[in-house]
């Protein structure tokens, strides 16, 4: 069974893949809480969150609409961590994930892709949101998992689009946008939120809101929260704070 954490980690030690300090450092501490088994590797589950994404979310844009995302190892590798990484009862362990990706390299695709695994194949009653600081921001992200979903017969037959938000009878989950403000978490039961282009969040507002987000998963057992941008390019924004906690992780 490939294990696509060793396969990346081996061809960035090697020099065949070149990656910033920080990914080194990421799977070094992967690598090293697998050996000295602070955390476990499920592969079933990492394999079930891959296969699903390369063979039932699609394209949405561009030349390569409506094919079937095919990922490459990063992607792979990066999933493996996100879904294959347990603790002794199973659960997911890293459940606060920040993704930062270049322009142009899919990174809505892939949220929405990760998103559509944890509506249809994850905890029976998935709620599901895509946050940013305005509705038409957050749409995007949305409309990319609508959009896959619809492209997908087997998907879209269990998936019904009302005003508002997608939802699936067969699993009782609804996926939704979100439009940010400064208000309290009550009604929220969040199982997975994509929250889009952190680098454009305020400091103030924008942290207050994530805080928030992060107060809803009381009831959840292993949620999501997974931060999606590109480069900063707002100073001391959410972005910087979410680099200052994950960089000191490792």
């Amino acid at each position: 069974v490939n294990n696509y954490i060793y396969e990346y980690h081996q061809a960035i030690q090697d020099g065949s893949i070149v990656v910033g300090k920080f990914i080194k450092q990421w799977y070094e501490f992967i690598i090293k809480g697998l050996e000295d088994k602070s955390f476990f590797y499920d592969a079933k589950k990492a394999r079930l969150a891959i296969n699903f994404i390369e063979n039932f979310c699609h394209h949405h844009q561009g030349k390569l609409a409506p094919q079937l995302l095919k990922l490459e190892l990063w992607q792979k590798a990066f999933l493996s961590v996100v879904f294959g990484i347990v603790d002794e009862n199973g659960n997911r362990q890293f459940r606060e994930i920040v993704l930062i990706v270049a322009r142009k390299n899919g990174k809505t695709l892939f949220a929405s892709g990760i998103a559509e695994y944890m509506t249809f194949l994850d905890d029976y009653g998935a709620e599901i949101y895509f946050a940013a600081p305005k509705l038409d921001q957050a749409k995007l992200c949305f409309e990319a998992y609508l959009q896959s979903i619809q492209a997908e017969p087997e998907l879209s037959a269990l998936a019904k689009k009302r005003r508002t938000d997608v939802y699936v009878e067969s699993r009782n989950a609804t996926a939704r946008p979100l439009a940010f403000s400064e208000r309290k978490s009550d009604g929220f039961n969040i199982s997975c939120i994509i929250c889009d282009e952190v680098a454009a969040w305020s400091g103030a507002s924008g942290l207050k809101f994530y805080e928030v987000i992060k107060s809803s998963f009381g009831a959840r057992s292993q949620p999501m929260l997974l931060s999606i941008s590109t480069a900063n390019y707002e100073s001391g924004g959410m972005y910087d704070e979410l680099l200052k906690r994950c960089t000191a992780v490792l």
